[in-house]
């Protein structure tokens, strides 16, 4: 790594083989620890597993959760992950593919973006500092739709940035059409990033580009966020799947749009609920050892007075002082935008770290440490590795050592059975079977309740035929069992909710014992009176 921040020119001839090598070095550190960890309950066993269902499906259109339509979610981390799954087969690091290629696209989008108008130096500093902060590299092997949704979202505004700055020379004339190209790229990556989480992709990208144009007073450039070079990419990325998705199912569109964006903003029923400060606390203890170096650099550039003097000539470039106000707005809009909600999630603010990076690499330049960047890049690595080592094995509970499952002898004719919880991760680990049946008491479903049971009955509601024989009370269990009394039954779930719903195996020798959690074996006749559990 170059000393953090430095001014240092780059020979032209080499900035090429800089990039490649920074895109291949990035991609090889996010991924060498990506299958250490078994799956997370929940959020990776989630969309794992409906990611694996809808590759064995080949539905690409209606993503599913337990076999039901479960659109919580747009489809672009399911397509990812499945296409991962066909190629390299079911592997957790597999799964984490697209969250990999989130943490690599937004670092990859800085480094582009800064290259060109700050320095190269600073470009590969930002970068280094956005992959070795433990927020993003954990982010990057976790299965979800946060960081694919983070590196939509920082190279659609990088995109536009640059689209903004090539629109127009000092004089007012059009500078070629390069500005075109980059427009049309931020479309794409923000059509992209609607499949990844929907709305929200078009919101803080269009929030964070009309704020920046409005304090950079560029009132020739306003009409840039309306010009349809941006807007047809979003259509024909977006549109397809969305029509597709409300044509199969009529309900669609106020159940994406309405439930699972507007009242899940607004609401104070969901998952989650934290003070206003959350996510402050959260940047500067999970961006760690980063944010601390940043917080002495600049109280020694306070200290000093002289903030300013101590900058590169650079600094003092118009170019800079726009990237200066660009990052402060852009981490601003995305903290204070996600700080609103009564529910937050962690993996909220994961778009306003590529901003923070930055700003570490500017507190630092200021200050003059860096001279000091390798060392503190080196350390903020080591303390990647470890916790990825920990968290991936002496700190994983005896309830979430799935792998244990491929031991077990399922065969595909067998049948899963959930006792009074979704156990997300199991179909994961197991061969292609049919849906889980899930017991429970399902006369509540109209609960408010943020949960799987809620996740299960919302997805009912699409498919009202198919959840009346998955989602089963115990009478409806032992009515399955007695009309199917020689398949074989693995059942999941804890000795108090056996002994509810399924007393026949309460009393047996369970096959794995997942901490609290029972598998057991027997055939369905046992279930209905016939025989002993195994």
């Amino acid at each position: 790594m170059h000393s953090l921040a430095s001014a240092r020119a780059v020979p032209a001839r080499f900035a090429w083989t800089i990039e490649a090598s920074m895109a291949v070095l990035v991609a090889v550190w996010l991924l060498a620890l990506a299958w250490l960890r078994p799956l997370s309950d929940p959020d990776e066993g989630r969309y794992a597993v409906a990611a694996l269902q809808m590759l064995r499906s080949g539905d690409w259109v209606t993503p599913a959760l337990n076999g039901l339509p479960f659109f919580h979610k747009p489809p672009l981390y399911y397509w990812l992950a499945a296409t991962g799954f066909q190629v390299a087969g079911v592997h957790e690091w597999v799964a984490r593919l697209p969250s990999l290629l989130g943490a690599w696209l937004a670092a990859m989008s800085l480094l582009v973006l800064l290259k060109r108008y700050a320095s190269l130096s600073v470009a590969v500093a930002a970068a280094v500092v956005l992959v070795t902060m433990p927020y993003t590299y954990m982010a990057a092997q976790y299965a979800n739709m946060d960081m694919l949704l983070a590196g939509c979202l920082t190279a659609c505004i990088c995109s536009a940035v640059m689209a903004t700055l090539k629109a127009r020379q000092a004089t007012g004339r059009i500078r070629g059409m390069a500005w075109m190209g980059w427009l049309a790229a931020a479309g794409v990556w923000a059509g992209l990033g609607f499949l990844a989480k929907g709305l929200i992709a078009l919101v803080l990208p269009g929030m964070v580009w009309a704020l920046w144009l409005v304090w950079e007073r560029r009132w020739r450039q306003w009409w840039l966020p309306l010009h349809a070079a941006a807007w047809l990419p979003v259509l024909l990325i977006a549109g397809p799947w969305v029509w597709m998705a409300q044509a199969r199912h009529s309900g669609f569109f106020h159940y994406f749009f309405v439930t699972q964006h507007f009242q899940r903003y607004t609401g104070s029923s969901f998952n989650n609920p934290q003070p206003w400060w959350f996510y402050v606390a959260v940047l500067a203890l999970a961006a760690l050892p980063w944010t601390g170096w940043a917080l002495a650099a600049g109280w020694r550039s306070w200290r000093r007075k002289a903030v300013a003097g101590s900058l590169p000539p650079q600094a003092a470039q118009p170019l800079v002082q726009s990237l200066d106000r660009l990052m402060l707005v852009w981490f601003a809009v995305i903290v204070l935008f996600f700080s609103v909600p009564h529910s937050k999630i962690v993996g909220y603010v994961l778009p306003a770290l590529p901003p923070l990076a930055y700003a570490v690499v500017r507190l630092v330049q200021a200050a003059g440490w860096q001279r000091w960047g390798r060392h503190a890049a080196a350390l903020a690595a080591l303390l990647c590795v470890a916790l990825a080592v920990v968290l991936g094995t002496v700190a994983v509970p005896a309830k979430a050592q799935w792998r244990a499952l491929r031991s077990l002898p399922v065969q595909p004719a067998d049948r899963l059975v959930m006792l009074e919880h979704l156990y997300y991760e199991v179909p994961f680990y197991l061969p292609a079977m049919a849906a889980p049946l899930v017991v429970d008491d399902w006369t509540t479903e109209g609960q408010q309740a943020d949960n799987w049971k809620k996740e299960l009955s919302d997805a009912a509601q699409f498919a009202p035929q198919r959840g009346n024989s998955l989602l089963l009370d115990a009478q409806a269990l032992q009515a399955y069992a007695c009309a199917h009394p020689q398949q074989r039954l693995w059942v999941v779930g804890s000795t108090e909710a056996a002994q509810r719903q399924m007393p026949p195996v309460a009393s047996a020798a369970p096959a794995l014992h997942l901490g609290s959690t029972q598998v057991w074996q027997l055939q369905a006749g046992q279930a209905c009176g016939r025989g002993t559990a195994q």
